[in-house]
């Protein structure tokens, strides 16, 4: 048995996992901000749009390393430090990219948030092992993704309408200012968290060796790319075929993101008293949501706005239960080496959701929308079956349902 399991504790550290909420609304809406202002930063920095856009990449390829290689690296420090330090990389990221002279400098502010990115995200079921029992773990898990939903909230329409008061500089130095209030709240509530010894690079390949785990890993890719190949073109989408002009693009963008963080809460409640059938059911759901989409489009009118826009907020609000599920399955199976397959996670997450816009891409050119859509029925499909493979092997080698 880990040491993450035996520090497990007897009643849940709710004020650190709200810290952990509050860190990661800073952490995605600073990662995310630069979409809604991509025009005022490339005017400002002298650079293309295409250029600045780019400064999101930087961001995922810092994650996928950092997230393979944090735990190993780091397997004798306490995670309590660890956080600390990524919150404080955190806060200057944001002030570097608010004062960036030049885009050199902006790069160096968005390759520190990727470490922050990759890195938090890595230790973040093993984290929240420590923080609450085994009882209230979704629930814990479903109060940190909901950081996610707020910040999609703030780093789309909020942002951008901050932009057009304050300027994008001072955007960013709001961002600074969040991530400094969630810097002060771990510091006053995370408890010591002792690291797991077992974080070496020597295991992290070995979790290959079980089938079962190696199938949880390809169901996260095929789980969050079934949903950003939507998400990806979900603005060209209203944009287009739905003509929605700004005023009702950014209610629909914000109604969205509050029902995916609606989505995380309901999550909590339901995946702690009937995981598998409810990991099985959402890839079902969405699988569904796309063809519904797909059918309209291809053989029906295509002017039913209410219609489209009820299952675009559908499609958010069930995609809350895939974070918060992912998560759960890892603090499940493989409680002890929650921090070494959180990091395989990350990564897996990071590389289909670039896959999902390359193949979105290229979908979208040949077929249009409805393209898209079929597309991602599949997608879904071939997610429902491969998690009840991962189900079934581990059943299988353990003994145990997860």
């Amino acid at each position: 048995m880990s040491d993450n399991i035996l520090n497990s504790p007897s009643t849940a550290y709710w004020g650190a996992i709200f810290s952990l909420f509050i860190g990661v609304t800073s952490l995605i809406a600073a990662e995310f901000i630069p979409i809604s202002l991509l025009t005022p930063i490339a005017q400002d920095l002298n650079i293309t749009e295409g250029q600045a856009g780019q400064s999101v990449t930087m961001v995922g390829i810092f994650a996928v390393v950092t997230s393979l290689v944090l735990a190993p690296m780091t397997q004798n420090i306490n995670r309590r430090v660890v956080l600390f330090t990524f919150s404080i990389l955190l806060v200057l990221s944001n002030l570097f990219i608010a004062v960036a002279p030049n885009y050199f400098i902006m790069l160096i502010g968005r390759a520190l948030l990727g470490i922050c990115v990759g890195g938090f995200w890595s230790m973040a079921s093993a984290v929240v092992l420590q923080l609450a029992p085994s009882k209230d773990i979704p629930r814990a898990l479903s109060i940190v993704y909901a950081g996610v939903s707020v910040a999609t909230i703030i780093s789309l329409p909020l942002a951008s309408y901050l932009g057009h008061l304050v300027g994008w500089r001072n955007v960013f130095f709001i961002a600074a200012a969040l991530s400094f209030i969630a810097l002060v709240w771990q510091r006053l509530t995370l408890p010591s968290l002792p690291p797991c010894e077992s974080s070496n690079f020597k295991n992290m390949f070995a979790l290959f060796k079980q089938n079962w785990c190696f199938f949880g890993i390809i169901g996260t890719i095929f789980s969050y790319g079934g949903y950003h190949l939507f998400f990806t073109y979900l603005r060209p989408f209203l944009e287009h075929n739905l003509a929605l002009q700004a005023g009702p693009l950014t209610l629909i963008l914000l109604v969205f993101g509050i029902a995916n963080c609606i989505g995380t809460f309901v999550a909590g409640l339901l995946l702690g008293r009937f995981f598998r059938p409810v990991m099985i059911a959402i890839h079902l759901v969405l699988a569904a949501i796309a063809m519904l989409l797909f059918i309209k489009y291809r053989f029906l009118s295509s002017d039913n706005v209410t219609m489209d826009t009820t299952l675009v907020i559908a499609w958010g609000f069930v995609f809350g239960f895939i974070p918060v599920g992912w998560s759960t399955w890892i603090t499940r199976t493989l409680a002890d080496k929650a921090e070494l397959v959180g990091g395989l996670s990350v990564a897996a997450i990071q590389f289909s959701i670039g896959l999902a816009a390359g193949v979105g891409g290229m979908t979208f050119d040949l077929l249009g929308v409805s393209g898209i859509f079929i597309t991602a029925t599949i997608i879904c499909i071939m997610g429902a079956i491969i998690t009840a493979l991962c189900f079934s092997l581990y059943k299988k080698a353990t003994g145990n349902l997860a």
